[in-house]
């Protein structure tokens, strides 16, 4: 048990580390930023289907409904591939019986406009290739089908509708085509279906159906096709689609990010929070295409209630600062990869200071800096980049309160100028190591999630155990507590905050099983709708206000220990408890700089708007509490 804090402050060495790692962490971020500034533009798009439907509701003309919606912020338009059974149900094809010879197909179709024949007849070439037919197969309004079977002749797609595509162009809307993966397509198929929907006007291929076109064997064409065309893909967000991540990973410069949400999820919201979804969507995960479907499919006028949730959306993309517009994909910052093995070194002795105190073995110690120095010097490859940032985000909370216990004991003034003056110094080094994992994260595969950060549990939850053990070591008399008996109460509260981190694992990463409740998205919604970002309830709520108790409990055990003998084992013990979850609040800081498809701006005003909310509460509840704290100065 040690009656002070350690006085001893950092190696000159760790300090110059910690302003390097600021600096170069800053100019990559700094990068970043000019990436993300100079790409603010959002395209709000609807289903040319969707609109249809809308209009037809209330009688107007699709070419007065396109002119109405774009005047009210949409700038483009989904069109969907039109098939041959789709040609069949509209009337504009009918399957009929033709003479055929002994073995062929004797199924034709005919239809009463010639371009239909020219569409279906590159459908099937395109499809089936040498086993569709010639010119002669053509006999006036009637094609002679090929010898296949009907249910393949009825899914052959014939490309987008043209006179729509003539209409959406008119009206400059700019167009996304959805195209599917039919099966049995041939690598070449995959280059026409995309060029033709590009010379119809497409800028932008959206997947339709649950494989991306050319998934498996034929997705090299798709992405080769999309470099040269060129074209745009749009990755669905939280859509589930076989072929995505090989896009994302091989063509991150083509890839745009979308937002859309379902009918039953648009049900479950009002007005105004549905607007706010899709804004948020643009404004804090960088969609760049915002797919819109209808609020209310029977509205006294259907069309009209539409343009007003689109005309919202499109007020509340401007007001926050970005423009609907042609949206464009994103592009690497221009960071040389020597850049990230110097950060990475800079990083390193940090990482070692931070272990270094629970290593007693010299030669342990020099092994593990040999190690670190070489993991450093593999930053230019993405595994050496992505193992440096880890350590880095697990090692600058710890170092947060390896600083604490080296000014606390020095500072003078009232009690709560030191609590404040502590819960700062410790929140700047969780902010650093948010620094560090953001500039070593720095690249076009972070910014549309095609890369993310791995291990985000284990960056979260590690260093609040260790800072536990640290202040146990360091408050308590450790030996002769795990010689102690546990008693009833101690089980009942080792369960107690086993429940909470428990809960707080299970919510913690990118994909989670355990969503919030109903009350608790009515508290977020409260918070998006009156504060600039939406500060973490973890942070603000939980790790932050316990942080500040704890301060207060830590000076207040100090003082006791100076002005006696004693060692007040039931403050102690409470003490140690609350500065572990104050570093819930911490490693919640970093996690949130580790977003990286999250604009960094928001981000790190969403960690500043947390630690003073989450400040304000801890004094508020020291103010309420602290007085049945022993040791208060007279």
């Amino acid at each position: 048990m040690s009656e002070s804090l350690s006085p001893r402050r950092f190696p000159l060495l760790i300090v110059a580390s910690i302003c390097l790692t600021v600096l170069l962490s800053g100019y990559s971020i700094w990068k970043r930023f000019q990436v993300e500034e100079q790409n603010r533009s959002v395209a709000i798009a609807a289903d040319y289907e969707s609109i249809e439907a809308l209009a037809s509701g209330q009688g107007m003309t699709m070419d007065k409904a396109l002119e109405d919606v774009s005047a009210q912020g949409l700038n483009a338009l989904v069109l969907s591939e039109d098939s041959i059974g789709g040609l069949i149900s509209e009337g504009r094809a009918r399957l009929v019986v033709s003479p055929a010879a002994a073995g062929k197909n004797p199924l034709a179709l005919e239809v009463e406009d010639d371009r239909q024949i020219e569409r279906i007849v590159k459908g099937l070439r395109i499809r089936f290739g040498n086993l569709a037919f010639g010119r002669d197969s053509i006999v006036g309004t009637k094609l002679k089908l090929p010898d296949l079977s009907a249910q393949l002749i009825r899914s052959t797609p014939v490309g987008l509708d043209p006179d729509v595509a003539a209409m959406a162009v008119n009206h400059h809307l700019q167009i996304i085509a959805r195209c599917s993966n039919t099966g049995g397509e041939r690598s070449a198929a995959v280059r026409q279906t995309l060029q033709w929907a590009h010379d119809l006007g497409a800028t932008i291929f959206l997947p339709q159906g649950d494989e991306v076109l050319g998934r498996r064997d034929s997705i090299d064409d798709l992405i080769d096709s999309l470099k040269t065309i060129p074209m745009l893909y749009a990755s669905p967000e939280f859509a589930k689609i076989a072929g995505d991540t090989d896009v994302l990973d091989r063509a991150p410069s083509q890839v745009v990010r979308l937002h859309s949400a379902q009918t039953a999820e648009l049900d479950k919201l009002s007005p105004i929070d549905a607007v706010d979804r899709y804004v948020k969507a643009a404004r804090e995960r960088n969609m760049r295409v915002l797919l819109i479907r209808p609020l209310s499919l029977a509205a006294p006028q259907p069309l009209g209630a539409f343009d007003q949730f689109v005309k919202e959306i499109d007020r509340q993309i401007l007001k926050n600062g970005q423009e609907v517009g042609k949206p464009h994909a994103f592009w690497e910052p221009g960071i040389p990869k020597p850049f990230f093995i110097l950060l990475g070194l800079a990083i390193a002795p940090c990482v070692w200071f931070a272990v270094a105190r629970f290593v007693t073995s010299k030669k342990v110690r020099l092994a593990g800096g040999v190690l670190l120095g070489l993991l450093a010097l593999g930053c230019f490859n993405k595994l050496g980049a992505e193992a440096i940032a880890l350590l880095g985000s697990m090692s600058f909370p710890i170092l947060g309160f390896y600083a604490l216990d080296s000014a606390l004991p020095r500072m003078k003034g009232p009690l709560g100028i030191r609590m404040l003056a502590g819960f700062w110094l410790v929140s700047i080094f969780s902010i650093v190591g948010g620094l560090c994992v953001a500039g070593m994260l720095n690249s076009l595969a972070f910014y549309i999630r095609a890369a993310e950060f791995q291990a985000v549990k284990l960056s979260v939850f590690l260093p609040i155990v260790i800072v536990g053990v640290h202040y146990f070591l360091t408050l308590s008399d450790w030996k002769g507590a795990l010689k102690s008996p546990i008693t009833w109460g101690t089980s009942a509260l080792c369960l107690g905050l086993g429940v909470i981190l428990a809960v707080l694992i299970a919510r913690t990463g990118n994909d989670t099983g355990l969503g919030p409740s109903g009350g608790e998205m009515v508290f977020r919604n409260l918070l998006d709708r009156f504060l600039y970002v939406r500060p973490r309830t973890k942070e603000f709520l939980i790790g932050h206000p316990f942080l500040v108790f704890g301060l207060g409990m830590l000076a207040r055990l100090l003082r006791l220990r100076r002005n006696g003998p004693g060692s007040y084992p039931v403050l102690a013990g409470w003490t140690i408890l609350a500065l572990m979850m104050g570093a819930i609040g911490q490693t919640s800081i970093v996690n949130t700089m580790c977003h990286i498809h999250i604009p960094f701006t928001l981000s790190i005003a969403r960690v500043l708007e947390g630690l003073v909310l989450g400040c304000i509460i801890g004094f508020g509840v020291w103010a309420a509490f602290g007085r049945f704290v022993p040791g208060r100065e007279a």
